[in-house]
């Protein structure tokens, strides 16, 4: 595939699965994507401000992890996050070996099933109250399904998920009409 049309490609599924990190509402966010298309990202990313991670590839698609690296250290520094967080592993606090632990772990189930690292969950800004419910109840029972499952403060939850769903929706449209995604970006979070 050649590069503008890959770069157009990779941009359409940005803008439809990662609206609200690229608008700058939410810290971060995972994106399957065509392997070929990776090779697009920091092309597509650039000037974003944003940062990238790989957690998993096979042979046809790539998981990525797309995430405002100011932001995810701070919503993952804080105490009752770090707390949680060590429960699972993640002793070093700092963001670079905690990406490389999750992707691991991401990778193992991913490649060989398992354990599912439900803390992911905190990586990509999902209320800790709502992880521990979900982990807590299996993923049944939950009150509300949007982004995330909810299991307390839905009021809350459904004005995050109608913010991500008008981001989403006026960014694809940019995009699709073929605006670039970061001038496009900047104008739907305006």
């Amino acid at each position: 595939m050649d590069g503008a049309k890959g770069r157009e490609q990779l941009e359409k599924l940005l803008a439809n699965h990662c609206a609200p990190v690229l608008c700058r509402r939410k810290t971060a966010n995972l994106v399957a994507a065509p392997r070929e298309l990776e090779i697009h990202l920091p092309e597509a990313l650039k000037g974003s401000g944003l940062s990238w991670t790989r957690l998993c590839g096979c042979r046809k698609y790539c998981h990525l992890f797309i995430y405002d690296r100011e932001r995810l250290e701070e919503y993952l520094g804080r105490k009752e996050h770090r707390s949680f967080l060590e429960f699972y592993g993640y002793e070093d606090g700092r963001l670079p070996e905690m990406l490389e632990l999750l992707a691991g772990k991401y990778e193992r189930y991913q490649k060989q099933g398992g354990v599912f690292p439900h803390e992911i969950g905190l990586f990509l800004e999902y209320p800790l109250g709502d992880i521990e419910g979900f982990i807590a109840h299996g993923g049944k029972d939950a009150l509300a399904c949007g982004y995330w499952k909810v299991y307390e403060n839905v009021e809350r939850a459904a004005e995050v998920f109608r913010l991500y769903d008008r981001l989403r929706a006026a960014l694809t449209a940019m995009v699709a009409a073929g605006r670039g995604l970061g001038e496009s970006a900047a104008e739907a979070a305006g």
